[in-house]
């Protein structure tokens, strides 16, 4: 290996929201067509597959397009008043729409504000909405929820707007009263009308991420499934009745963890009618002796290229090549795809594994089984710790750390869902779900996979994420690799 390169690589931030060098790494595989040419107005993947990279570099493409694009970041926005403010008007699951239109609504007014001036009477009103109620704001998304209130069953605005200045205009008259079911019908048929009407074809794109950020913080669960499945109805409808109109150059696209999309499914029916309208994130590498076509190995192929000079014309296995006489694992083996295995096949995954390798190699300038087993017990305590954690925790609740106990007590090996029941009894807790629903959210989250042997003997494995079907109770089951040494370490 050449240590002095591997030294030299810059593998970048396992979080594209913040890495302040995306722009040179980021593999763009045709995003701003599929999502923003195309009829797609919802993100969805895995937490680490991408969503935030692609949510700021479409941002970055519509300077180049002439585009306006509005990115707005839900990581610190006020859920917990959100969810205290919902509408009595409505009823579940429908009850934050009043309050989410407003959100949508108000952001295109700021937007459109923002375009050249043109002889449009819409155009005029939008202006001289956004510079009498909108113009303070800081940041607009959290402003309106922070400052509204609610009231008799119903939501007014309270200090917000202007309303003093809005009087004195006898043409705002319709937005002074603050009560927001009424502006919002108002501003809709504003936004729709102008852009019936307007000059310019350039379009205006709102954009929602980190949606899902923090919500295994909420004390209401429940309640936040119900604020997510108003935003996506209140964003179809809307989109939908701009479609409808044959308008093209406006939409809001949300960018949401695919777990929380398919928590959403299984409470709402209608969101069948999503489907036909978003994109999944899919890094999937179903035959791994295709790894070295695969998008995963193209993503590290381009960071490590893009790190210097030096490394503009190597491969990784130029860089990380493995002498005939270097075993690691036991075995001699293709070095990327090991790492690969050792993945829930996300990059977030394959970057910190990879960041934790060259640190290990860098320290001991050398690569052995034994700097090979040290970099995967620290990504495994990573993975299982706080990764993983993060997301079965908002689920799981008082049952995880049970969950974990009936984890280790399977072991490493392949096991019958017979004996998986045989393991959870033992454990001696009333788990929230049956056995086999535990054994079908752990697969969906990738901890377990299923396993088999082919006519051959060969064993063959089937995961949510190499393979994507569903849990089959009548094969063997298994704790992935990495997990298993996550769990143990």
């Amino acid at each position: 290996m050449n240590y002095d390169l591997i030294r030299k690589i810059d593998f970048g931030e396992i979080d594209g929201y913040g890495d302040p060098n995306l722009e040179k790494y980021f593999l763009d595989n045709g995003y701003w067509e599929q999502i923003i040419d195309d009829k797609v107005f919802f993100v969805v993947g895995k937490k680490g597959t991408g969503k935030s990279s692609i949510y700021r570099m479409i941002e970055r493409e519509s300077l180049n397009k002439g585009c306006i694009v509005v990115n707005k970041d839900f990581g610190e926005f006020p859920f917990e008043k959100l969810l205290k403010l919902n509408d009595e008007s409505f009823a579940k699951p429908n009850q934050y729409q009043t309050i989410w239109k407003n959100v949508i609504f108000d952001l295109f007014v700021q937007a459109i504000a923002k375009l050249p001036n043109e002889d449009n009477c819409y155009y005029d009103e939008i202006k001289e909405y956004n510079s009498m109620y909108l113009e303070n704001a800081v940041e607009l998304h959290k402003d309106i929820i922070s400052k509204t209130i609610k009231k008799e069953g119903n939501l007014f605005f309270n200090g917000f707007f202007n309303l003093t200045a809005g009087r004195e205009n006898a043409r705002t008259y319709k937005y002074n009263d603050g009560n927001i079911t009424a502006v919002n019908a108002s501003l809709n048929d504003l936004i729709i009308n102008y852009f019936l009407t307007c000059n310019s074809d350039r379009k205006v794109i709102v954009q929602f991420d980190r949606l899902d950020d923090n919500y295994n913080q909420y004390q209401d669960l429940e309640e936040y499934y119900q604020a997510m499945i108003s935003l996506f109805k209140v964003v179809y409808n809307f989109n939908q009745s701009l479609r409808s109109k044959k308008i093209f150059n406006a939409k809001v696209i949300l960018y949401i963890r695919s777990d929380i999309m398919r928590a959403m499914a299984s409470r709402d029916a209608e969101s069948a009618r999503w489907d036909g309208f978003r994109i999944d994130l899919n890094w999937n590498v179903n035959n791994m002796r295709e790894i070295y076509k695969s998008d995963l190995y193209r993503m590290v192929e381009k960071r490590i290229q893009t790190s210097c000079d030096e490394l503009s014309d190597k491969s990784f296995k130029d860089v990380f090549y493995v002498p005939s006489h270097v075993y690691f694992d036991g075995t001699k083996r293709d070095l990327f795809r090991a790492l690969v295995l050792q993945t829930l096949f996300r990059p977030r995954d394959l970057i910190n594994l990879l960041k934790t390798l060259q640190k290990e190699i860098d320290k001991s300038r050398t690569f052995n089984d034994q700097v090979y087993k040290e970099t995967l017990k620290k990504y495994a305590n990573w993975l299982v710790n706080t990764e993983i954690a993060n997301e079965i925790n908002p689920v799981l609740r008082e049952d995880y750390k049970y969950v974990i106990e009936l984890l280790r007590l399977c072991g490493s090996r392949d096991l019958s869902v017979t004996t998986f029941t045989e393991r959870y009894n033992a454990v001696k807790h009333n788990f929230k779900l049956s056995p086999l629903e535990l054994l079908e959210f752990l697969y969906s989250v990738g901890i377990i996979e299923n396993t088999w042997k082919d006519k051959t003997g060969k064993p063959m494995h089937r995961s949510i994420f190499r393979n994507e079907g569903d849990f089959d109770r009548n094969l063997q089951l298994k704790i992935i690799p990495a997990v298993w040494s996550g769990l143990t370490v």
